[in-house]
């Protein structure tokens, strides 16, 4: 079945303003008001091709189960899957559920990220860009209207009192005070999932306003490694947030886990360390952008510990790696073992 209820309830929200049908879908990249979108024409277009079981293209993500990654896939095979669950079709439709990147705003500056998802990448990308290439995730490159470190979305005209499902991405979301105005208004008896970087206490979060909270936590690796990979991680203070979560018996923790190439080495080491409690749960993705991060482009006399479907090596991607390290160093110190795979291509490829 390919009809998906999530165009008839759901809204995301990115910072800059772009509101789609959810997280995944390929479609609708313009600026829109989340409330005008939600009843334009385009969304009551795509509802009627739903309604017909249409395939659509742009639901690439659910269409294909190999592809699918997330808090639901535990006990679903798809985003799809868990919509259609949560919520039953009566031929109307209204905002109940929201997926919300309300601001970049961010306390730590990870490898693989860019400003579009952290305020602390703002600096380097705005006077920095080097390669012909944005440091960014998804490989977006920051416009020159950018002007403003922090950027954020305006939300004041959703009824959050209707809402009984939340979905937060970063930025930090613990770190954007109008997250708190957010809970205050949702209904009791609501589902939250949250992607966090485990730095911020959780006390402040309403825990009884929520029948069950999905906590991703995210990880790529822990001591040395982690910090260089994620600026602002510290293993001793991710450790005590950690405790803290672990104190609310309405939360499901999962680790996640992103495989690239400074990390790929210690992801068995991270979730062996992750993994203190029998409930916690683990997931992984392996970066896909931008590529000269991604293991994907790696050539074949560098052995990983795990396998990597439609690897296939890449020089022009690799020496853009070295350039990016080379960038890097500049910026901040990265231990030996971070930079393996630096150090093998770097004494192999000339650039």
């Amino acid at each position: 079945m390919t009809f998906c209820i999530a165009p008839f309830v759901n809204v995301y929200i990115d910072p800059f303003g772009v509101s789609k049908p959810c997280c995944l879908y390929k479609g609708f990249n313009e600026i829109q008001d989340p409330i005008k979108a939600f009843n334009s024409k385009e969304w009551n277009s795509l509802r009627e091709r739903m309604i017909l079981n249409e395939t659509i293209d742009e639901c690439e993500t659910c269409n294909n189960p190999n592809t699918t990654v997330g808090f639901f896939k535990d006990n679903f095979t798809s985003y799809r899957d868990w919509f259609n669950h949560r919520y039953k079709f009566d031929g109307t439709s209204s905002i109940k559920s929201i997926e919300l990147s309300r601001s970049n705003k961010c306390n730590f500056k990870c490898i693989i990220c860019g400003w579009d998802r952290s305020s602390r990448w703002y600096e380097d990308e705005k006077n920095l860009l080097r390669l012909d290439k944005p440091i960014a995730s998804d490989a977006r490159i920051m416009p020159k209207s950018i002007s403003e470190k922090i950027i954020s979305v305006n939300v004041d005209d959703i009824d959050f009192s209707k809402v009984d499902n939340l979905v937060l991405h970063g930025g930090e979301p613990l770190l954007d005070e109008k997250i708190y105005e957010i809970f205050d208004q949702l209904p009791d008896g609501s589902h939250m999932m949250l992607s966090t970087n485990c730095s911020i206490s959780p006390a402040r979060i309403p825990f009884h306003k929520f029948d069950k909270i999905d906590v991703s936590i995210s990880i790529d690796g822990i001591n040395e490694i982690g910090t260089d990979v994620r600026l602002g991680f510290n293993t001793k203070h991710f450790t005590k947030i950690l405790n803290e979560w672990m104190k609310y018996e309405n939360c499901v923790i999962r680790g996640h886990y992103v495989y690239h190439n400074m990390n790929v080495f210690s992801m068995q080491e991270t979730k062996d360390f992750f993994m203190i409690r029998d409930d916690f749960k683990w997931m992984f993705d392996i970066l896909k952008y931008p590529k000269y991060l991604s293991p994907r482009i790696l050539p074949g006399y560098i052995e990983l510990p795990i396998k990597i479907r439609k690897r296939e090596y890449d020089e022009e991607e690799c020496k853009n790696f070295i350039r990016f390290i080379d960038y890097m160093k500049t910026r901040q110190k990265f231990h030996k073992e971070t930079l393996k795979i630096y150090d093998l291509l770097k004494s192999k490829i000339k650039l």
